[in-house]
């Protein structure tokens, strides 16, 4: 049915979700899943979760690393990484500081990626530069500028 295999690659426990069993529910856990059966509800997950080639999810997905190799539909949240591999089937959207989609994927939905922490901008200072510097003592133009420069260089 379902229960904990040793996992070689971390060291931990994974609980498993065995092809055959049908879960409706919430599940959470602080180590790995894997589901190869089917599930529906909602996945958390402080680690990896994992759905295999035979895993068929209806559930939003929440954990550290997501690989896909079934069918998910639902949003899925990776703080650090998702991966989306060969034969998967994905309708929901995701979110991720790294992305990962393997040639012949099915994916519908929109992806969005958000790195850990955003570069603090640099304040605009008054001095010549040339245009997109960055060295902290030279004026950078903003964004509406330079559109300006450029209608101005094509009205000529």
């Amino acid at each position: 049915m379902f229960g904990k295999t040793a996992d070689s690659m971390t060291g931990g426990a994974q609980s498993v979700i065995q092809e055959g069993v049908t879960i409706r529910g919430e599940v959470k856990s602080e180590g790995e899943i894997r589901i190869e059966g089917t599930l529906e509800g909602s996945i958390a997950s402080k680690s990896r979760v994992v759905v295999g080639a035979t895993g068929s999810v209806q559930a939003d997905i929440d954990g550290s690393e997501i690989v896909i190799m079934g069918r998910v539909c639902g949003n899925i949240v990776g703080s650090r990484r998702i991966e989306l591999r060969k034969g998967a089937h994905v309708e929901g959207d995701l979110s991720t500081q790294s992305l990962v989609i393997e040639e012949g994927v099915f994916f519908r939905g929109l992806s969005r990626m958000a790195p850990e922490q955003l570069p603090t901008p640099l304040p605009e200072t008054k001095g010549p530069s040339p245009v997109g510097a960055r060295d902290g003592g030279t004026r950078v133009p903003s964004e509406s500028a330079l559109f300006e420069n450029a209608e101005s260089r094509t009205s000529s």
